[in-house]
């Protein structure tokens, strides 16, 4: 639920002639007396033709243009301090419109009770939003929304007539609000209560800002820059800018010491240096410049031009315009930036042209992506790298160029390679380069390039991973192949590397060049090491062996045969023990066994084998007998 939040305060009531005459100054303003040539769009003719099928392209994708609604008058376009969340007013639309800019849809409409809005700030922390709440042209106080919950707070009734700029400061805590007739407040951003207030002379009055960690309020009107307090809004100093009709919307970017401007009745782009007074440049860009917008490491700023259709750029470096343009699809009544991405935003209200516009459009800060490396299984396939370029025109020296590099320092161009796709045959030299695509674009003065891509190509692979056996002196070795993989030109070689201790292969062995087979007889004894390096088109690989090559071992010398031995004499028979009495009886107490054994007496048994024994050795007797007498004879 909406409410109307008034607070009494003193201030002078200007004239209701004055106050028109203000807001037809700032919504109409008339041309200037010195009119500024206006460059030629070189849009279509600068863009490639069609091109066969398949064939390289190029697109220039500079902007995109966001649908509001019909004939509403969009009056402003801010980003959030994020970079995700656009916010909308317009002159005919009782809404707060919101955009995702990374869609780049409308994704959310907050109603509010004026009939229209202009000039959007939003607190740092991006949660609140605040708003000149109009009808048709005429201030009726600040509207505020809470972005978190996306409803309309109310609005701050007691700010001055006319709002032309409003500022917040840095804590959330403050408004700051300009008034075209000189009127500044000093707002609490939650109750809308008037904390300060002051008159300054003269009429027309368009910049605003906070400086210097918000010690300073700049306010601008005419060729003059006030100093003023910020607590309590009283003038501290002042200056003036020769060659300025009406210094408006102050835009601050790194540092405070550059504030860029506009000419709002003129034809120019400024930056000065409020410290000192001094005016820095400025430079004719179109007619006329409505509102700007600054980078410092660009040296460059930004400017629409409502009556061309236009936004601009100013070169701070060179003090001169750029003649490449962005063009919109009508009249552009503000010029905001994203924090985050860099890209510009405008509101295209189409007031100037008696056209009532529809849109807001998001231009892009140039960029490229990065290409991808391509990978390929064979030499003479052709490869496609690709970028997407953003916010670049080809035009005027601008557009993207590809470059190739063989050391990853010094790039060279590619004649003709100026789309976003680069074909390229994948030869032996060409996947030992690199490739990258680099850009310019005229209007935003900016050069870059993509990161590097390369040919990806599967490199030769030694496969035999050893061990080899071992060899012998002067005897064949066993061939054995030293297999890879790899394309049809595979070669093998023995390598030397610096951190390999070479000893070469034995004397009398060789590796194939064309197969890889390790052959040979080798002639020295030894332990050897060695490395194998295969390559082909795509690439090398290597590995070291070790190879151990023995003496032959010397012949085995037979053995002397052994003197035989003498034949060991026969053992003399020994007399044979005289037979037991076989009638003695055998069953005789152990002290008469032992009398037995003492007088000579033997059981049965043991005479039954001496008996036999003693015939046996007669036996033996004659025959050794026989033979003595048989050898007497001889």
């Amino acid at each position: 639920m909406s409410t109307t939040i008034q607070s009494t305060r003193s201030r002078r009531t200007r004239a209701a002639a004055g106050t028109i005459l203000g807001t037809a100054l700032a919504l109409s303003s008339a041309l200037p007396a010195m009119a500024i040539e206006q460059p030629v769009d070189d849009s279509i003719t600068s863009f490639p033709q069609a091109r066969a099928a398949g064939a390289p392209s190029f697109t220039a994708d500079l902007q995109t243009e966001v649908h509001i609604g019909d004939e509403v008058q969009p009056t402003d376009f801010v980003a959030s301090p994020d970079g995700k969340w656009g916010y909308v007013v317009s002159r005919d639309l009782s809404e707060f419109v919101v955009i995702d800019l990374a869609t780049r849809e409308v994704a959310n409409r907050i109603d509010i009770p004026s009939v229209g809005g202009a000039f959007i700030r939003l607190s740092a922390d991006g949660t609140r939003a605040y708003f000149s709440a109009e009808a048709q042209y005429w201030s009726v106080g600040v509207g505020v929304v809470d972005l978190v919950s996306g409803a309309y707070v109310g609005t701050f009734a007691a700010a001055p007539d006319s709002i032309q700029e409003i500022i917040v400061s840095a804590d959330g805590s403050t408004l700051y609000v300009l008034g075209l007739n000189g009127d500044v407040d000093r707002i609490d951003a939650h109750s809308g209560e008037v904390l300060a207030s002051t008159e300054l002379p003269q009429q027309n009055f368009y910049g605003l800002a906070l400086i210097d960690d918000e010690s300073t309020l700049l306010v601008g009107q005419g060729n003059t820059v006030y100093k003023l307090d910020p607590v309590t809004l009283e003038q501290q100093a002042s200056f003036t800018l020769p060659g300025v009709s009406s210094v408006a919307s102050f835009s601050v970017d790194t540092t405070d010491e550059r504030v860029y401007f506009a000419d709002s009745s003129g034809s120019k782009l400024g930056v000065f240096n409020p410290a000192t007074g001094e005016l820095s440049s400025l430079i004719g860009v179109g007619n006329v410049m409505h509102e700007t917008v600054g980078f410092d490491d660009l040296d460059r700023s930004f400017g629409n031009v409502p009556y061309w259709d236009y936004l601009m750029a100013a070169d701070h470096a060179t003090g001169e315009r750029s003649e490449s343009v962005r063009v919109m699809p009508n009249a552009p009544f503000s010029i905001n930036t994203n924090p985050v991405t860099r890209d510009l935003l405008s509101a295209n209200a189409g007031w100037s042209n008696a056209e009532k516009g529809s849109t807001v459009s998001i231009v892009n800060a140039p960029s490229v992506t990065d290409p991808e490396d391509v990978a390929v299984e064979a030499p003479g396939e052709t490869v496609r790298f690709q970028t997407e370029a953003l916010g670049i025109k080809p035009s005027r020296g601008g557009g993207v160029n590809w470059q190739e590099s063989t050391d990853g320092e010094t790039w060279t161009d590619i004649e003709g390679a100026t789309f976003e796709q680069l074909d390229v045959v994948a030869t032996p030299e060409a996947v030992k380069s690199e490739y990258r695509v680099r850009y310019y674009d005229d209007f935003w003065g900016q050069h870059g390039a993509s990161a590097a891509a390369s040919i990806t190509a599967p490199d030769p692979k030694i496969t035999f991973e050893g061990p080899l056996a071992d060899g012998t002196v002067d005897e064949e070795y066993p061939a054995v192949v030293i297999t890879a993989t790899g394309q049809d030109d595979l070669a093998w070689e023995l390598a030397d590397e610096a951190d390999v201790v070479v000893t070469g292969l034995p004397a009398g062995m060789a590796l194939d060049a064309a197969d890889g087979t390790l052959s040979g007889t080798p002639t020295a004894a030894g332990t050897y090491s060695f490395t194998v390096k295969v390559t082909d088109a795509f690439g090398e690989d290597s590995r070291e062996y070790a190879l151990v090559v023995n003496e032959p071992a010397d012949p085995t010398v037979p053995t002397e045969p052994t003197e035989p031995t003498d034949p060991t004499d026969p053992t003399t028979p020994t007399t044979p023990t005289a037979p037991a009495d076989p009638t003695a009886p055998t069953d005789v107490p152990d002290e008469d066994q032992d009398m037995l054994t003492k007088t000579g007496g033997m059981a049965p048994i043991y005479l039954g084998f001496l008996a036999a024994g003693i015939i046996v050795a007669g036996g033996a007797g004659i025959a050794l007998a026989r033979r003595n007498m048989g050898l007497a004879d001889n």
